[in-house]
């Protein structure tokens, strides 16, 4: 079976939903050792919610939604420099780098899966320059 951004578009989509049903229960996530305070589990969850939406959204249309996922590949990259170094270094549990290294795993794909799927070059993914638009 070849490999479809679209699909997996929407499967990280539905990872990020799971994500945030997840970190809705603090006694569920302490039990995986992820020590958050409860209002910014909240917090992250309501952002996860918004970006599983964008995501699985884009994966219906995609060369036209395209620079959504473009961008969410910056924001795994924000989300890996975060959980990363706290999993290793901080106090939120270790198992915030397996997460971080998932978001950079994610991220790459979306960066360099884009373009070559939809034969579009990064500037105009990171522009929105995604469709030929017709001048009247």
């Amino acid at each position: 079976m070849p490999f479809k951004m679209s699909q997996f578009v929407f499967w990280s989509g539905v990872y990020n939903a799971g994500l945030a049903l997840f970190l809705l229960f603090p006694a569920l996530y302490r039990l995986v050792g992820l020590n958050v305070p409860p209002v910014l589990a909240w917090l992250i969850s309501g952002f996860l919610a918004f970006t599983s939406a964008v995501l699985i959204l884009s994966s219906r249309d995609l060369p036209g939604r395209a620079a959504f996922v473009y961008w969410e590949a910056l924001l795994r990259y924000v989300a890996a420099l975060v959980l990363i170094p706290a999993g290793l270094l901080g106090d939120i549990g270790w198992i915030a780098a397996p997460l971080g290294l998932v978001d950079l795993a994610i991220g790459l794909v979306y960066m360099f899966g884009l373009p070559r799927e939809l034969g579009l070059s990064h500037s105009n993914l990171l522009r929105d320059r995604t469709t030929c638009k017709i001048e009247e």
